[in-house]
């Protein structure tokens, strides 16, 4: 029974690591010319306005430049006091609140692709900057990004985060610098297989101590 408890948080532990391996840093292949002109094509078509407003020209060199390795961005928000819809087509909300609801499309589209947010904050210190907002986002690779740029939805959420912006700036990165979330995960992993190794030697115990009785 020891060992069989054994083998289970064991077990466990490594299905997690495992599972979380493949979805945060599963190794992507650069995109090759076909996906480009693919992805492109797509979103240069998208009928959407204001729809995604990307710079072809700035997505073709980032993603003609694909390594395979994750890449940041670094985002910076200043928002309208209301938000601006075209032709008013349009809830009457702040630009935060705009912006929020992009968020609100953005973040579990992006979790889906191993993709996250690692850094957000609404406030920085007048003296220093003029931007209301700082989002700092890990994407898994430059085909999860433009995967996510070429949908529909994007499109049409897109609304919302130009309805928000007075301006903005967006800087893309390979943060080599900045600490994997691979080592936490592990350690979570293993503090869980040892949590459900102690539950279940605590049934065990329980089990011996009610068959002595």
């Amino acid at each position: 029974m020891l060992f069989r408890n054994v083998l289970i948080s064991l077990g466990a532990a490594i299905a997690l690591m495992i599972g979380f391996f493949a979805w945060y840093d599963w190794p992507a292949k650069p995109l090759e010319r076909e996906e480009i002109e693919f992805f492109l094509k797509k979103i240069s078509q998208q009928k959407q306005q204001p729809g995604g407003r990307h710079d072809l020209t700035a997505l073709r060199d980032l993603l003609e430049s694909d390594n395979g390795n994750a890449i940041y961005t670094v985002n910076l928000y200043k928002f309208r006091d209301r938000a601006e819809y075209l032709a008013g087509k349009g809830p009457d909300i702040s630009g935060q609140e705009a912006c929020d609801k992009f968020a609100q499309f953005m973040i579990p589209q992006m979790i889906k692709r191993g993709s996250h947010p690692v850094f957000g904050s609404n406030w920085s210190h007048l003296l220093d900057s003029d931007w209301d907002r700082i989002v700092l986002v890990r994407y898994r690779s430059r085909r999860d990004l433009v995967d996510l740029f070429a949908m529909e939805e994007f499109a049409d959420a897109s609304k919302h985060k130009w309805a928000a912006l007075e301006a903005n700036e967006r800087m893309v990165v390979e943060a080599t610098h900045i600490p994997s979330a691979n080592w936490p995960a592990g350690l979570l992993s293993v503090f869980i297989g040892l949590l459900l190794f102690s539950i279940l030697e605590r049934r065990r115990k329980r089990k011996i101590d009610v068959n002595r009785s």
